[in-house]
């Protein structure tokens, strides 16, 4: 089973009820991030891809320091699950439907993309029912601030609801939605995960 995790950092990919990893399959996971420290250049990590095809017994985790982008464009491996968490709402709205058919490419019929975003119906609700004197005041004021603009260097760029994710993965009739629910992530309950699958 060929995994795709998207801008991931340390985070692994999670369970999904519709497709769960067995861990009695031997799994490749290809974890990509601009902020890995080593140097794995894409041809190495392609040639890498084409030996665990070929002997993979083991669950292996490969990394690369290379831009998603760059990656999705370039590849030609066709992964079973894909992982987006926390990177979609960094994706700018014009680049958005690019990347899904970015992503599109590299997933096989029937696999599946496990998508992890901040909700913003939740997060404007928390900005209306603001308080200055509430005690969440501080911590809820900094949560904000992060999922709404993020780093200048890193900023959020496209705004996702339920139903912009239904929309948007669904409008080239590439992905089916599954299921699109709010969700917990890092101890927050400002999420929504939706679970896609490729027809």
């Amino acid at each position: 089973m060929l995994i795709l995790n998207v801008a991931a950092g340390k985070q692994q990919p999670l369970e999904i009820e519709e497709a769960p990893i067995c861990h009695n399959i031997p799994k490749l996971i290809l974890n990509i991030d601009k902020m890995y420290r080593n140097f794995t250049s894409p041809f190495e990590i392609e040639k890498n891809i084409d030996s665990w095809i070929k002997d993979g017994t083991q669950t292996e985790r490969l990394y690369l320091p290379y831009d998603i982008g760059q990656f999705l464009e370039c590849s030609r491996h066709k992964f079973d699950r894909v992982a987006i968490y926390r990177y979609l709402e960094h994706v700018p709205f014009v680049q958005v439907p690019y990347f899904i058919y970015l992503i599109s490419t590299i997933t096989m019929k029937d696999s599946f993309v496990d998508v992890i975003v901040p909700d913003y119906k939740k997060l404007a609700k928390m900005i209306f029912d603001d308080d200055p004197d509430s005690k969440d005041f501080i911590a809820n004021n900094i949560l904000l601030t992060t999922e709404l603009l993020n780093e200048p260097n890193c900023p959020h760029a496209s705004i996702w609801t339920g139903a912009r994710l239904h929309y948007y993965w669904t409008l080239e009739k590439r992905f089916l939605a599954v299921s699109i629910k709010p969700f917990e992530y890092d101890g927050r309950d400002i999420y929504l995960r939706a679970i896609l699958k490729r027809i």
